[in-house]
């Protein structure tokens, strides 16, 4: 699914990708060019405050008081979960933009969903990985006015979007109309819930 933050992160990092690429425009316009992968991280671990089994949902608190409630998935079972249990959450967000000529083959549009649970000795876990593929027509930078505008391959509107970092408004330049931006965004998500002690 392609959604509108994934299409301004990709209008956005479709110029930088230009700038990690540096001199490779003058490649073959066939080959792809490597841009640009950015990788977020992050863990807490957090309090089970409140447990829904109609609605199959969990509130998590975490060291900070923020409260979230999640709903869980069908097929893991919530009777082993009870409120004061300690939830681990660990998160990787990995976005990778190639930016190519126009002549090169890009991978077709895709969203792949991954999810599998494990419950047993009073404790569950579970693991949620995403990939979202998805490219991109540029077609008009304007480096004066610091924008780039993209449009789906398979037709619909063309979305004008901001360039805002310095780096990337100086590598405008380098990227043309007809170009290709393809986007590659991996979500790892796991969950491991530990009894309350």
């Amino acid at each position: 699914m392609i959604t509108k933050r994934f299409l301004i992160a990709a209008a956005f990092a479709g110029s930088l990708a230009a700038a990690a690429a540096g001199t490779a425009f003058a490649q073959s316009p066939s080959q792809p060019i490597v841009g640009i992968s950015t990788v977020t991280t992050y863990s807490v671990d957090a309090t089970i405050t409140a447990i829904d089994p109609a609605k199959r949902t969990i509130t998590f608190t975490g060291p900070a008081g923020r409260s979230l409630t999640h709903n869980v998935v069908e097929g893991v079972k919530m009777d082993t979960t009870k409120i004061g249990d300690v939830v681990s959450i660990g998160f990787e967000d990995r976005l990778t933009f190639v930016l190519s000529g126009p002549n090169a083959r890009t991978p077709r549009d895709r969203d792949v969903n991954v999810t599998a649970a494990v419950t047993g000795n009073n404790r569950a876990a579970g693991v949620v990985a995403d990939q979202a593929v998805a490219s991109w027509w540029v077609t008009a930078v304007n480096p004066a006015a610091s924008t780039i505008s993209l449009v789906n391959p398979n037709g619909g509107e063309v979305r004008t979007y901001n360039v805002t970092t310095s780096e990337g408004r100086a590598q405008l330049p380098r990227v043309k109309p007809g170009d290709n931006v393809t986007a590659v965004n991996t979500q790892v998500l796991i969950v491991a819930i530990s009894p309350k002690k």
